[in-house]
């Protein structure tokens, strides 16, 4: 039974990565979604009460993942600008992304486990690789040569699709490290420099500075133990580039100084205020550098004035509006919209919930080094996983996405797993 609850975990994980409902209309009415993760719970439930064990494990994730659906709950209905508590999109992604996380931590009793959960991820995404590659080649892009993607839900428009590949580019650099077989560690690296070439050809900015931020950490890794590789890369990359739009490459040169904009790195130094700024004398990417900078710094003055529970998961726009025109809507920024909706609370459970998949991470990568060098790689997976939601994250809108969520507790899982030997 507790395996079935775990495979049935699994294949949840699969639909929501590669949301075949709604790329295909006529699943809707199977509820596929649903019928899984119900079939889950109750067989995890029912395992759990023959074995006379805890149906959850408060493991750092878990205990987050339950003040965050608590707190969230709260806000709802009291949020000092949240006119309706009655069910919404952002509760609902709450509560939904919380138990999943929960059901992860929960269910991955084993390093072995915590790898399953890995490998979901591998396989699920591998659909989108194909998808960004088969867009590409057909010439489909979206405002001035990005490549779009299926507008589907977790890639819902470049800057989220390249963030979702951003993120597993560490999974299949993993398994190109530790499979058993050639061809499956040649493929996998041919996957992660497939999923580079489709952040670049998003021409996402965002993708591009997570990019560059695991590239840090990455680089070094690779420069002393897989030079062949590292090489490999660097020819492959140098094609990448050669192949990439040009747009997109004439959009990352303009990175700094967006950078400068979305920072107000120079503003004091302008004749004309900030606020008065006309967005119609902009070029689109100013625009779009100076409306962030606007959210950010507007977000951030909410945050203050509303430091407990916010303004509400799902405030009343119209009302955000009169004060705070510019933090309506989605903020660009992850920690500042989980602010948003739940105040100093909510920013301290986003920052937990990466602090726990580094630390994990780290602690696993340092126990494991000489006993299990794969595991202590997986926990070195976890720690640039972290890295790359923290730097996504500062440009992301949205902070309780159900990947970094399922991550976060797979991550928790591995640190308790260890702790107790559960190989």
């Amino acid at each position: 039974m507790d395996r079935w609850a775990f495979r049935f975990l699994l294949f949840y994980i699969v639909i929501l990565c590669v949301q075949p409902q709604n790329r295909f209309t006529f699943l809707h009415p199977l509820q596929i979604a649903d019928l899984t993760i119900v079939g889950a719970i109750g067989m995890h439930f029912l395992s759990h009460q023959q074995a006379g064990r805890s149906f959850i494990r408060a493991g750092p994730a878990t205990i987050s993942a339950i003040l965050l659906m608590i707190f969230g709950f709260i806000s709802l209905h009291t949020g000092a600008m949240q006119t309706s508590s009655a069910w919404n999109g952002d509760i609902d992604i709450i509560m939904k992304n919380g138990l999943v996380l929960i059901l992860v931590e929960a269910m991955a009793t084993t390093v072995r486990r915590v790898w399953a959960v890995q490998a979901t991820l591998f396989f699920s995404v591998l659909w989108w690789i194909k998808g960004g590659l088969r867009l590409s080649s057909a010439g489909a892009t979206y405002a001035g040569d990005r490549l779009m993607g299926p507008t589907v839900s977790l890639i819902e428009n470049p800057n989220g699709f390249a963030y979702l590949l951003t993120v597993m580019i560490p999974i299949y650099l993993y398994f190109y490290q530790h499979s058993g077989r050639k061809w499956i560690s040649w493929a996998s690296l041919a996957c992660a420099l497939a999923s580079i070439y489709i952040v670049l050809e998003t021409g996402s900015r965002t993708g591009t500075v997570a990019l560059l931020a695991a590239g840090v950490f990455l680089i070094p890794k690779y420069a002393a133990k897989h030079k062949v590789a590292l090489a490999i890369g660097a020819v492959a990359l140098y094609y990448i580039l050669s192949i990439v739009s040009p747009s997109n490459v004439e959009r990352f040169k303009t990175i700094p100084q967006q950078a400068k904009i979305f920072l107000g790195i120079g503003v004091d130094d302008d004749l004309i205020p900030e606020d008065e700024k006309d967005p119609l004398s902009m070029t689109q990417d100013e625009q779009s550098a100076w409306e962030r900078r606007m959210k950010k710094k507007q977000t951030w003055a909410l945050i203050q004035d509303y430091p407990v529970f916010g303004v509400g998961v799902h405030a009343d726009d119209s009302l955000v509006k009169e004060k705070y025109p510019y933090a309506t809507g989605q903020v660009h920024n992850e920690i500042l919209y989980a602010g948003k909706q739940m105040g100093y609370i909510g920013m301290a459970i986003y920052t937990s919930f990466i602090v726990a998949m580094f630390y994990s991470g780290w602690m696993a990568q340092r126990r494991m080094k000489k006993e299990w060098p794969a595991i202590a790689d997986l926990g070195w997976t976890f720690k640039m996983q972290a890295v790359v939601v923290m730097a996504g994250g500062f440009f992301s809108p949205l902070p309780w996405n159900p990947i970094s969520m399922i991550l976060a507790g797979s991550a928790s899982a591995l640190l308790l797993n260890l702790k107790s030997r559960s190989f």
